[in-house]
């Protein structure tokens, strides 16, 4: 193993004794390095000039120097739940065969491959970038600068889908993945997956059997479809967070109730703020309309979200059916709340049902993709019919330190 310092940084960095750093064209290997080794004396000096000095000695406001290497397409990843195969055309499909699943010799590189783009419409108008097996890139940019910001739109970007008719879900901090655009071609993971394994082959048999038949796949046209129907509603309702939509699905998926019904709630109240402002405000009624009006304009301070629903009812902004259901849900989140009494996943398919209708009169458009996502929950596995506890009674009796009862 060879050393060479970066004279821009004191950094040492590493090779072995066959490279030679100094003729490569790794565009990754810094052109300012030198054999010559200047040791760090201790923790405390800092690298100023080409040498190591005591903080005191430094200049006024010293700032460490940053490699002049630039840090070349990076990205924060987030990948399409369940497993997706995104296909070009109905033709594109990788065509991987059992036996190559057995012998471990499908064309993994192939996974990682850029199929699509997104435009996300940001100040530096880099796009989105979707690989074969449903990464969604976004660049590690000025645009998103950390990792908040990057988990906030790739949730809108999820949402947008969702909102199109595309099963997409939330995206927390734990499901973010750090990686690159690699070789100009394919989206690169320094986070370790289920997909970074599948695309370096690691993966075992168990979990490479997804790749002989993907859960779903999704073709390029359909995906950009959704996803423009849903920036057309994001951007058309100027209060809308989608993270409470999406996040409210997710949890809905799952049979989370609670956290289903808050989240769909906040997306419900940003819904009904914004047709009472900009379609109820603005709608012209008549006298006897207007009387039937002013008793729940009385309402507004003490239950605004209750009136104003019942101000959109009235004016047929919403319709009947939806009102009544957004009375139920508004009473079970008041249970939630006040009482600890957890909603049914009835309600919550009620709530779900209705939400179609908002977004389309909140944002003008006709109707939605979503309409067709039910709120159906991932298989709730029950209890075997005949079951024996003794061995495990017996082992818990055994580690207690007191008798069970």
């Amino acid at each position: 193993m060879q050393h060479y310092q970066d004279t821009e940084t004191g950094m040492i960095h590493a090779f072995d004794d066959a490279f030679d750093p100094l003729v490569s064209s790794n565009r990754n290997i810094p052109r300012t390095l030198s054999r010559d080794i200047k040791q760090k004396p201790d923790d405390t000096h800092v690298w100023h000039k080409g040498e190591w000095i005591k903080p005191e000695k430094a200049p006024p406001n010293y700032i460490p120097t940053i490699s002049s290497v630039p840090s070349c397409n990076p990205a924060w990843i987030a990948y399409l739940c369940p497993y997706t195969a995104i296909y070009k055309d109905a033709t594109s499909g990788l065509g991987i065969t059992r036996d190559q699943i057995n012998a471990n010799t499908y064309p993994g590189e192939k996974l990682a491959e850029v199929v699509a783009s997104l435009h996300l419409g940001n100040p530096t108008g880099i796009p989105a970038l979707v690989s074969y097996d449903g990464a969604v890139a976004i660049p590690q940019c000025a645009d998103f600068p950390d990792k908040i910001n990057a988990i906030s739109k790739l949730n809108e970007l999820f949402c947008s889908l969702l909102i199109g008719g595309v099963h997409a879900e939330v995206v927390h901090s734990d499901k973010l993945v750090i990686g690159s655009l690699h070789e100009k071609t394919s989206l690169f993971s320094y986070t370790p997956s289920l997909h970074s394994s599948l695309r370096l082959k690691w993966a075992a048999l168990a979990d490479r059997i997804v790749l002989l038949s993907p859960p779903r796949i999704l073709r390029v046209a359909d995906m950009r479809n959704a996803f423009n129907d849903g920036q057309r509603v994001i951007n058309a309702i100027g209060n809308f967070s989608p993270l409470f939509l999406l996040g409210g699905y997710t949890a809905m998926v799952y049979g989370n109730n609670s956290d289903s019904l808050n989240n769909l709630w906040i997306t419900v109240e940003q819904l009904t703020e914004h047709l009472w402002v900009n379609q109820y405000n603005k709608q012209a009624l008549s006298a006897r309309v207007e009387r039937c009006h002013a008793t729940v304009n009385k309402q507004i301070k003490s239950d605004q979200i209750w009136a104003k629903q019942r101000q959109l009812r009235l004016a047929k902004i919403i319709s009947k059916a939806c009102h009544k259901t957004l009375s139920m849900a508004r009473q079970a989140r008041n249970d939630l709340v006040h009482h600890g009494k957890i909603p049914t996943a009835q309600l919550i398919e009620l709530l779900w049902g209705v939400l179609p209708e908002l977004l389309e009169m909140a944002s003008g458009t006709a109707t939605l993709g979503v309409r067709k996502l039910g709120g159906g929950v991932v298989e709730n596995w029950g209890i075997p019919k005949r079951t024996d506890f003794k061995e495990w009674t017996e082992l818990a009796r055994a580690v207690l330190a007191y008798p069970l009862r």
